[in-house]
């Protein structure tokens, strides 16, 4: 798909239902959704896409990402699928950062929110960066690269729209104990920013939940799907 020079690659499955956006998180294609998305779409129009400079979507960024472009950018997509609002964001990683853009950028087109062990605004600064920097000029170092502006720029807008938001919080990054504390207390905090957050732990899950744990993944899904009022009874993991 060609949207206001960009090249946009992607896939919609389902054909009824209300419309859930897969998205992947630094560097990561939509098929890193391939676990989740088919059981969703048996009662949902599910999207997943990939951003500028991931998969076959152009061209690589040459400035630093920051997520209310990338909300801006999505909603074009949106409307240039004819896929109706209000939109259920299911967001991995970084991609957390630009699904709450949308969220506060277009509230009133947004029912609800999945966040799979993300980014959160409520970070402190330079604790949860890479230790392994990506190559110089590429998409992910980009994307990184607009990450602290992207935070300042949601922490001194308006508030968390008041919306169903699950959180998914892995606790096996490989990391230290101490870290690993520290990341499910910000997960339990991000939360908090809407009246109507909870968390989800997923123990023993690596940071790709949807691939370690799909079925926490669609389970939150179809729970926040229910909160909008949306019928799920055809979507199952056991069928």
């Amino acid at each position: 798909m060609r949207q206001n020079g960009l090249i946009i690659t992607g896939q919609v499955d389902g054909s009824t239902g209300p419309v859930v956006i897969l998205m992947s998180g630094l560097d990561e294609p939509h098929e890193s959704w391939r676990a989740v998305a088919p059981t969703i779409a048996r009662c949902a129009r599910v999207l997943r896409y990939d951003r500028p400079g991931t998969g076959g979507s152009k061209p690589v960024p040459k400035a630093p990402v920051l997520a209310q472009r990338v909300a801006s950018e999505l909603m074009d997509i949106l409307r240039a699928l004819t896929l109706p609002p209000p939109y259920v964001l299911v967001a991995h990683s970084i991609a957390g950062l630009y699904a709450q853009a949308f969220a506060k950028d277009y509230p009133q087109e947004t029912a609800g929110m999945v966040l799979v062990d993300a980014t959160s605004p409520l970070e402190p600064p330079g604790v949860f960066i890479s230790t392994q920097p990506p190559p110089e000029g590429s998409t992910a170092a980009m994307e990184e690269a607009g990450v602290s502006s992207s935070i300042l720029a949601l922490n001194t807008r308006r508030d968390f729209a008041d919306i169903p938001l699950i959180v998914l919080a892995a606790t096996d990054h490989q990391d230290t104990p101490d870290r690993e504390r520290l990341w499910l207390d910000l997960q339990r905090r991000t939360a908090m920013l809407s009246p109507r957050g909870k968390l989800v732990i997923a123990q023993g899950s690596g940071h790709f939940i949807q691939a370690d744990r799909p079925e926490l993944v669609i389970d939150a899904v179809l729970d926040l799907l229910t909160m909008t009022g949306a019928s799920v009874s055809g979507c199952s993991t056991l069928q």
